[in-house]
């Protein structure tokens, strides 16, 4: 009997030893969401850590739960964005090809009259035009037909909604540019025309061209009176 006592108490001492661990390696893994590192210690000393797999029989075995570990998945490689073109430059329009004739005020012209007074207007659609007066007459603005079922009803009707120009006074001392470059127009104008609207612009041009040349403003000098 006494010589199988020290070979139970060996028994008892390693069972003592397998019992905690086992027990700890359970509860960690009972735990769904925990990550269980097991540090592992071989005879000869050597010690390896091993992630989520229990040490080899015969290793010392320690166990170190630290909660869930969430992997981060590694962004997906975003397609380069093709350089967006510029957006065009808005604004007032460049005059590219034209009227381009230049004008001065004759010095024998000071003593004439200023011309009327000229008024810068912009349409409904934005286009602008030089004209005498601040309230020109109302402009009608088309309107979308539309039939009874919502869909676009061509040829059935017409419609249109009487908009106002928006006008404002060109400053005094701007007037002469203004009105050389009505005359530039008429004359661009003029240049182009068809056989059937030449001699209404060529009227129109000979009206500014009068105007202008009775005023301050005019390029010539004032024809002398020569009548006895």
């Amino acid at each position: 009997m006494r010589a199988h006592l020290p070979l139970l108490a060996c028994l008892g001492g390693a069972l003592a030893f397998a019992g905690p661990g086992s027990s700890a390696a359970q509860q960690a893994a009972a735990t769904p969401d925990a990550t269980v590192f097991y540090k592992c210690t071989d005879a000869k000393g050597q010690v390896s850590v091993q992630n989520g797999t229990p040490c080899a029989a015969g290793m010392r075995q320690e166990i170190r739960r630290i909660g869930e570990v969430r992997t981060v998945p590694v962004p997906a490689a975003k397609p380069k964005a093709s350089p967006a073109s510029a957006p065009p430059v808005r604004g007032d329009f460049v005059l590219v090809a034209g009227p381009t004739m230049q004008r001065t005020p004759a010095a024998a012209a000071a003593t004439l009259p200023p011309p009327p007074t000229l008024f810068e207007c912009s349409t409904w659609e934005g286009t602008r035009y030089l004209g005498e007066t601040a309230t020109p007459a109302p402009r009608c603005a088309p309107l979308q037909v539309v039939g009874i079922d919502g869909s676009a009803a061509l040829g059935m009707g017409q419609a249109c909604e009487m908009k106002q120009d928006a006008c404002t006074e060109v400053p005094e001392a701007q007037r002469c540019a203004a009105w050389y470059r009505r005359m530039d127009e008429a004359e661009f104008r003029l240049r182009y025309a068809s056989d059937a609207d030449r001699g209404e612009r060529q009227a129109a041009l000979t009206a500014l061209d009068a105007t202008l040349k009775a005023s301050n403003c005019s390029p010539v000098a004032p024809a002398t009176d020569t009548t006895p």
